[in-house]
């Protein structure tokens, strides 16, 4: 029957019964071969991959076909329809040209992809799962997206020991390292989703767990030499893997901190906190005073995790900068030990903080205003005592320090105190303005109780909101940043007692304090006329 030459590839494909499909596959083969219009060539592809399903026969002479333009053809759409197209056909030898390109360089992103869903199409067996895991490494996303995907696919025994497997290739870069550890973490967490241990994944796949105890000494050589706290795919997946192997790794892990290699060190040792090793405590003390700053910093970190409370004076001691001992002391690592003794005594919160209450009474004023600190951040009533004896001494951080922590532990037995030190005349502008902060703070945690029950409670508050008004109208020569301190907290506290002193403030000589006076006025009034109504 003759056909038509005209024919675009999608009427030979519709009319494939009445022309017979053996000839339209010849006809397309014909418009791939000779034709000069792209897309038309695209097209007679695309439906050269479909209808050789309806002729199994001629599957090998479509393979010629496609392989020809898939391996010569130099346009980048071309040869990713031939790709596809050879995909259809599920032909065992099709792999060779798909491989050979992907090995051939890196190629184009779409070009790699449609080879990779091609050779996924064709067959997924020992040697493509190898190929497809290789591509984990890949510097495109999409592509590393789809071979995780399809890999993830697999029974997650088979996917686990596979890439168990490639980890032991000692030739593979630590990129590909990396994401086979992320994998094989993302695995074991979807498994074990709603456990914390690994309870179900020992029930459900046990062949796992052997493989991975069988392998712990590789899982944890590799990572320890890769891990990168600031990858954090990649330090959650390394501790789902090690903490199912916590039991039979602890002195293994131990015997890392004692390695000269620095990097080894400082994994093992953050591998340690995130374990909470505690028989590794003692040794990471040891690298507190490190001379690399990067394996004190993770020491430091890993007994905030563990809450080692023996490791609490070594820690301390570090925050005596004048301590020339420790010469490598900077502000990050102050603040980092401050956070991990507030972690190890919250770890503990039975304990007694009568070691933290020693250090007050130091004559170091360096160790006396971070401890104030620490104070703050546990926030318990019991400190408010010991920090009001720290305002009575002269050295600024100390007493700001001091006030911040009484501010945020919230307790009303703090005000006289705090008061006082704002309506003094030789008190430093900083720390009243701090005050100011810290009376705020305290107002704000005891706001419900203004109106409470409790009269003697109620009318004690509000003759402590009566001094703070009484100073804002009083104290012309104060300092600007004070008054709006006190502004913000009579516009928040302050009911028509407060209007008289805030009214004064809008004639201030400050620009800034008559703007906010005017405005704290406003919404009291605002207040006031809403209580009216209700």
């Amino acid at each position: 029957m003759a056909v038509n030459p005209n024919y675009q590839p999608e009427e030979i494909f519709k009319k494939r019964a009445e022309f017979g499909v053996d000839q339209s596959i010849r006809l397309l083969s014909k418009i791939i071969d000779t034709s000069d219009d792209k897309n038309k060539r695209i097209d007679a592809i695309r439906y050269l991959g479909l209808a050789s399903k309806e002729a199994p026969a001629l599957k090998g002479e479509c393979f010629e076909t496609l392989e020809n333009i898939f391996i010569s053809e130099e346009n980048i759409e071309i040869k990713c329809e031939a790709a596809k197209a050879m995909g259809r056909l599920k032909l065992d030898k099709t792999l060779k040209p798909l491989i050979w390109i992907l090995e051939k360089s890196e190629e184009n992103s779409e070009l790699r992809l449609s080879v990779l869903k091609a050779i996924r199409k064709t067959r997924f067996k020992d040697n493509e799962i190898a190929l497809f895991i290789k591509e984990l490494a890949s510097t495109y996303t999409a592509v590393r997206d789809y071979v995780k995907n399809q890999l993830l696919i697999l029974n997650p025994a088979i996917l686990i020991t596979k890439l168990m497997e490639s980890l032991k290739n000692k030739s593979i870069s630590n990129k590909l390292k990396a994401e086979i550890i992320k994998l094989i973490g993302f695995e074991i967490s979807s498994i074990n989703a709603t456990f914390k241990d690994s309870s179900y994944i020992e029930v459900k796949y046990p062949e796992i767990i052997s493989e991975m105890t069988n392998q712990k000494e590789v899982l944890l050589t590799e990572i320890s030499q890769i891990l990168k706290k600031d990858d954090y795919n990649l330090l959650e997946s390394s501790i789902s893997i090690l903490n199912i192997l916590k039991d039979d790794i602890k002195e293994d892990i131990i015997k890392l901190i004692l390695t000269d290699n620095f990097i080894v060190k400082k994994n093992a040792i953050i591998i340690s906190g995130k374990l909470e090793l505690s028989e590794a405590a003692d040794l990471i003390v040891q690298n507190l005073d490190s001379l690399y700053n990067e394996v004190s910093l993770a020491s430091i970190e890993a007994l905030g995790e563990i809450g080692d409370l023996a490791s609490v004076p070594e820690l301390i001691d570090i925050l005596n900068i004048e301590d020339i001992s420790f010469e490598y002391s900077d502000i990050d690592m102050k603040f980092q030990i401050m956070d991990t003794v507030k972690k190890i005594y919250l770890k503990h919160e039975e304990n007694p903080y009568d070691k933290l209450y020693e250090y007050l009474d130091m004559n170091n004023d360096t160790i006396r205003e971070s401890v104030a600190f620490i104070l703050g951040e546990i926030g318990k009533d019991e400190f408010v005592i010991p920090l009001i004896n720290l305002l009575k001494i002269k050295n600024v951080d100390v007493k700001k320090n001091a006030i911040i922590a009484l501010g945020k532990i919230g307790n009303i037995d703090a005000l006289d105190h705090l008061i006082d030190i704002v309506k003094s005349q030789n008190a430093y502008w900083l720390i009243k303005k701090v005050t100011t902060d810290a009376l705020f703070n305290i107002f704000q945690q005891n706001w419900y109780k203004f109106d409470g029950d409790i009269i003697e409670l109620n009318r004690d508050l509000n003759k402590k909101i009566a001094l703070i008004i009484e100073h804002l109208r009083e104290s012309e020569k104060e300092n600007y940043k004070v008054k709006l301190g006190l502004i913000k907290l009579l516009e928040r506290f302050g009911d028509e007692k407060a209007l008289d002193a805030l009214l004064k403030r809008v004639n201030d000589f400050h620009r800034v304090v008559r703007i906010h006076a005017s405005n704290a006025i406003k919404k009291i009034e605002e207040r006031l006329e809403l209580l009216d109504t209700e």
